[in-house]
């Protein structure tokens, strides 16, 4: 039978089977008037190669199964436990993608936009954002937000982060403000900060974090992955504009320092 005709009754492509005599899968006929000459050894051969491979076996297994004189050796016995293990990741891969999927859906259900951060945190840059006025304030606030995004999409943020931003008083929302317009201002006059101030920001920093968190911070504090929290930092002050990343480091530094002594007591 010529190569149209062999594909066709193993519901295969002509291309495929020079395919596999190529890598040596399927032996090449002998030629007939010109043309591959195929038997029905090869249309048994070629059946079995394409069952194997729909059920997931990767070609080169495939050859060394079919050419195996004991079918019922251990070694074939290996190669198929390999590939259910290979389709059993395989399906838990594609479960996490359904579960990201699904949580997709209902982020855009219940807050309308798509984001890797938690919805608190999102309304709160928006909030932040509309409310600036000034240039120079909205790239703070856009800077950010874009490095909180970063870290939650490559799992660098604790998640227990979100809980400084639930439940934001009116209070709250303006001193969050106003520390944005002092940022932006300082950014703007290039000042180059010392130490002691640089270590009040960082104060402040933390204490507003205890004055959000309130009574819930020992607790809260205690359940962070330090390792995760190292990350978030390292990626903060990589990020930071070169002028203030002395800053970022020492505000980070507290916010580490704050996390571990939450663990020892």
């Amino acid at each position: 039978m010529r190569i149209a005709e062999l594909a066709d009754l193993t519901d295969t492509t002509v291309r495929t089977i020079r395919y596999y005599h190529q890598i040596g899968l399927l032996p090449v006929p002998a030629c007939q008037d010109g043309f591959r000459d195929y038997d029905l050894s090869h249309l048994a051969r070629l059946a079995r190669i394409r069952w194997l491979a729909r059920a997931g076996i990767a070609l080169v297994t495939i050859g060394a199964m079919l050419d195996d004189p004991d079918p019922a050796s251990g070694a074939i016995r290996a190669d198929l436990r390999a590939a259910v293990d290979a389709v059993d990741e395989q399906m838990r891969r594609l479960q996490g993608q359904r579960d990201r999927l699904t949580g997709l859906i209902d982020t855009v259900d219940t807050d309308g936009r798509l984001s890797p951060m938690p919805v608190a945190m999102a309304r709160f840059y928006d909030r932040m954002q509309a409310g600036a006025t000034d240039p120079q304030t909205r790239r703070v606030i856009r800077r950010e937000r874009n490095f909180l995004e970063l870290a939650f999409y490559r799992g660098d943020m604790p998640p227990e982060s979100v809980l400084a931003y639930e439940g934001l008083t009116e209070a709250s929302l303006a001193e969050s403000s106003a520390l944005f317009d002092e940022i932006a201002d300082r950014v703007r006059r290039g000042e180059r900060l010392e130490q002691p101030e640089m270590d009040a920001i960082a104060t402040a920093v933390v204490d507003r974090i205890a004055r959000r968190l309130g009574g819930d911070m020992p607790r809260l504090v205690r359940s962070i992955d330090q390792e995760v929290a190292q990350r978030a930092v390292d990626l903060y002050v990589r990020l930071a504009d070169p002028g203030q990343r002395q800053l970022a480091r020492v505000i980070g530094d507290a916010v580490l320092t704050t996390i571990e002594k939450g663990h020892a007591s």
